[in-house]
């Protein structure tokens, strides 16, 4: 398969699953529920997106000069987060609060991917307030946090949080699809933060970064300071 064929079947993967969430949000509404995700509530847009590596490739072909620019200052911000943090925990908290927004947030807080963007943000879906995609919640007390999880319709959400359970079940299928594919196809898949991946492509291509063999791809992302877990993930 060549990767552009690789490319389309990537497509209509994220179509279908758009069909999958947008069927699931208008049950759900039927049934009482409300969803909060709109244009420009962009609360999500702060935190980790991690993605596979043909996700980021669809995003870098489809770069503009402006997101390219936002990109690559961010870059050294997600490089610094990354050596610093000693845990998982530290490492999300720090991203937040350090790195930025995702680059390829528009002014307007629209998505300037939309059409592109991976999995992992297609599969979260807020039932509660977008001010709680920015809430931090270990600033909170303990009867705030109690408040909020008796709040929660536990029968929908992936508990403790406020996101639908089920687009995130079917996207976490979807994803790991795309990883075996590759793992067929070239013996190895990739996995990583979405502005690193894009980054990456973007500085050398897809057909290098992703249809060669692991042991290339383990030397180009050492010499690009990319061996973080948090960063990057390869498998084999």
């Amino acid at each position: 398969m060549s990767y552009t064929a690789e490319s389309d079947e990537i497509r209509q993967k994220l179509l279908f699953f758009d069909q999958f969430c947008d069927a699931w949000s208008s049950e759900y509404r039927l049934r009482g529920g409300t969803i909060h995700c709109g244009k420009g509530c962009s609360g999500c847009c702060s935190l980790v997106v991690n993605c596979t590596g043909p996700e980021a490739a669809l995003v870098a072909d489809r770069l503009t000069a402006s997101q390219t620019s936002r990109l690559q200052a961010q870059i050294p911000l997600i490089q610094d987060c990354a050596d610093r943090a000693s845990s998982l925990k530290e490492w999300l908290s720090s991203y937040r609060q350090q790195a930025g927004p995702c680059p390829f947030l528009e002014q307007d807080g629209s998505c300037g991917i939309y059409q592109m963007r991976p999995i992992s943000c297609r599969s979260l879906i807020a039932t509660k307030g977008s001010q709680w995609c920015t809430t931090d919640f270990a600033a909170l007390t303990a009867t705030e946090k109690q408040a909020f999880m008796e709040d929660l319709d536990r029968s929908v959400v992936a508990f403790p949080t406020h996101y639908a359970a089920t687009p995130q079940e079917m996207g976490q299928e979807l994803e790991l699809a795309i990883l075996r594919a590759m793992e067929r196809r070239y013996g190895y898949s990739l996995l990583g933060n979405l502005p690193w991946l894009v980054w990456l492509i973007h500085k050398h291509g897809a057909e290098q970064l992703l249809t060669t063999d692991a042991e290339t791809v383990g030397h180009l992302l050492a010499a690009q300071g990319a061996c973080s877990s948090y960063l990057t993930s390869i498998s084999s």
